[in-house]
């Protein structure tokens, strides 16, 4: 998977900040990051995923970044052993959507999340409607 970002420092260690927040991938765990630029020559190093609310890291493994210094920027292809991670439907809408007819296991990992991200932002009343509305959708006839 083609990565980019800015390198940064954190007590003493250099982190690998991507420009774009992994998704759908298991994260906290290893994978080797090839960093190409702004290394004269393609660098493997070990590094620990570490996605956030709003960002994801790379900690490299005590691996030299091949010249690579904090403020630059860098280029690279994450080697993702462990792959894609299928969204998780919570159970309140799994139930729902079952006694619908509705089969969630179908439906691709973008479809899943775009739909799940509706839901999510909500709570309580709020959220019971969405998921009324969500089987509405989806079960009225084309």
């Amino acid at each position: 998977m083609p990565v980019g970002g800015r390198v940064q420092e954190r007590d003493g260690k250099l982190l690998l900040v991507l420009d774009e927040r992994l998704t759908g991938r298991d994260t906290f765990l290893s994978a080797v990051v090839l960093v190409a630029t702004p290394a004269p020559a393609a660098v493997e190093t070990r590094v620990r995923i570490l996605t956030f609310d709003d960002v994801t890291v790379l900690l490299p493994f005590g691996s030299p970044l091949g010249g690579v210094e904090a403020g630059q920027r860098w280029t690279g292809t994450l080697l993702l052993p462990h792959g894609s991670r299928p969204p998780d439907v919570p159970d309140d809408f799994a139930q729902s959507a079952g006694a619908a007819g509705i089969d969630t296991g179908t439906w691709s990992p973008a479809e899943t999340r775009q739909l799940l991200t509706y839901l999510g932002e909500a709570s309580g009343q709020v959220r019971a409607e969405r998921i009324r509305t969500i089987i509405n959708a989806l079960t009225r006839p084309a």
